[in-house]
């Protein structure tokens, strides 16, 4: 009955906060009844803030933000491509931030409440906001990196008394973004995992560590910002993680929240509807069942389980073939064979399970894991010009992989490694776009030669603002270039 409610409790709260800008700012709420009785226990938060972690998976399992704007995929057996990845984005087709506000709009909710609400135990209480807090910061920063510039909504929606909001500058956003990661980060009553997969206290590390070196490099925060992300990284290093030995095993369903993970969302193989976002690359087996190694392949039979749409592209396999002894390629990519041609090579990392009905796309995605710091560790360095302890974190995956390793210590020379290092390592993770705007604008690379949909292109690396958000808050201005 209590988890009945709750989902009726988000559900009707969705209506309301969940539309787009206006629709938060604007529209009359249906259930203040609702929301007057619902805060009864210690439970209820607890309780709720599951509900919001469900939501927040959803805006992390999808790749139109992230891998499909990169050079990493081709089309597999089905046309499945957006105009995101043709680097064709306008008003009229981008994704808005419709459904990012919504959480936004639960989670401030849920700080409303808690705030004056007496907890049986004080640690729960302090976990429960911790979270909280890192979910709407990481949000924020999350549309800031897409859009730029977006409305700040910091308060719940809890009457139909509510003015417009325009666009707040991205570095106000960020200011935000840190505040509530500090305030996080004085809440968690523990320095370890509790679960891995929600917030911790190094999970919040991590993202500070992140998005720091996103402030470094796009945002011109220099030097001051990639010392305070080197900072949040030695705190992630205090707390236990470790690579994995085999690179395989990091992907493996049956060793979820490993030694590796930092921070993971969590699938089951029953959640309708939630598979996560390796689906899109899964093959299906009326398309390629025949193949000379069908028996190898993640072959999945019925087509709602999978779309067998997206393949490793040319630019994905020189990075991953360049090493002859990367045990990262068999790992990320499997060709699909018929006799002896090589016919598509299917992204082979997160292959699901296969149980007696069919294969189920239930792996976690894995948001941060300790590789991932290595490498913002060694990019951070390289960035300040300290190329040998650069070198010493870099060379710490290469060696994990089986990669000599790496000893150019020209600056531009070993940015670019560590760069190609991460498209190595995190093949079909969902970071590369975000990396290529990160060395891009950290003046590595530039990233309208590098994509192959991007050249002779200009389309802006934020995105626009949907005509739908701009139709009903006039507040609400199109992001530059569009």
């Amino acid at each position: 009955m209590k988890k009945t409610f709750i989902q009726f409790l988000l559900l009707t709260a969705t209506g309301w906060l969940g539309s787009s800008c206006q629709d938060i700012l604007e529209v009359k709420p249906r259930s203040q009844i609702t929301n007057q009785v619902f805060w009864q226990s210690e439970g209820d938060f607890t309780t709720y803030m599951t509900g919001i972690y469900q939501r927040f998976r959803g805006h992390m399992n999808e790749q139109a933000f992230g891998e499909d704007r990169s050079e990493l995929y081709v089309q597999g057996s089905l046309p499945r491509f957006s105009a995101y990845w043709s680097q064709v984005i306008n008003a009229g087709n981008s994704r808005d931030w419709t459904a990012f506000y919504g959480t936004i709009g639960h989670v401030n909710l849920l700080l409303r409440q808690i705030d004056g609400f007496t907890f049986t135990n004080e640690v729960v209480k302090k976990r429960t906001q911790a979270e909280a807090l890192c979910v709407r910061a990481y949000l924020y920063y999350y549309m800031a990196k897409i859009w730029g510039d977006v409305p700040l909504v910091l308060e719940p929606v809890v009457d139909e008394n509510v003015p417009l909001v325009a666009r707040t500058p991205v570095a106000d956003v960020f200011k935000q973004v840190f505040a509530d990661l500090d305030q996080a980060l004085a809440l968690f009553p523990e320095a370890g995992y509790p679960d891995k997969n929600r917030f911790s206290k190094p999970a919040a590390y991590a993202f500070k560590a992140d998005a720091k070196l996103w402030t470094a490099k796009v945002l011109g925060g220099g030097n001051a910002d990639l010392n305070e992300a080197l900072a949040a990284i030695a705190e992630v290093e205090k707390s236990g993680v470790s690579l994995l030995p085999v690179f395989r095993n990091v992907f493996l369903s049956t060793n979820k929240k490993n030694t590796e993970v930092i921070f993971s969302l969590y699938f089951n193989r029953n959640e309708t509807g939630s598979d996560m976002y390796a689906r899109s690359a899964l093959p299906l087996i009326n398309y390629s069942g025949t193949a000379a190694n069908a028996a190898d392949l993640p072959l999945v039979k019925e087509p709602g389980n999978a779309q067998a749409g997206y393949a490793a592209s040319p630019e994905a396999l020189a990075l991953l073939d360049i090493y002859p002894g990367d045990v990262r390629r068999d790992v990320s990519y499997i060709w699909e064979l018929q006799g002896t041609k090589k016919l598509i090579a299917w992204p082979n990392k997160f292959r699901g399970t296969l149980y007696a009905e069919d294969r189920l796309a239930d792996d976690d995605v894995i948001l941060y894991r300790f590789a991932d710091l290595l490498l913002l560790k060694a990019e951070a360095l390289a960035a300040l010009g300290q190329s040998a302890p650069a070198l010493v974190e870099l060379n710490k995956v290469r060696k994990r992989a089986g990669v000599a390793d790496f000893t150019a210590t020209d600056k531009k020379t070993l940015e670019k490694e560590i760069l190609d290092e991460r498209g190595r390592e995190f093949f079909h993770e969902n970071k590369r776009w975000w990396d290529l705007v990160r060395f891009h604008k950290g003046g590595t690379i530039n990233v309208y030669e590098l994509v192959p949909n991007l050249r002779g292109k200009t389309t802006p690396l934020y995105w626009p603002v949907a005509t739908r958000v701009l139709s009903l808050n006039n507040l609400i201005k199109q992001t530059e270039g569009y």
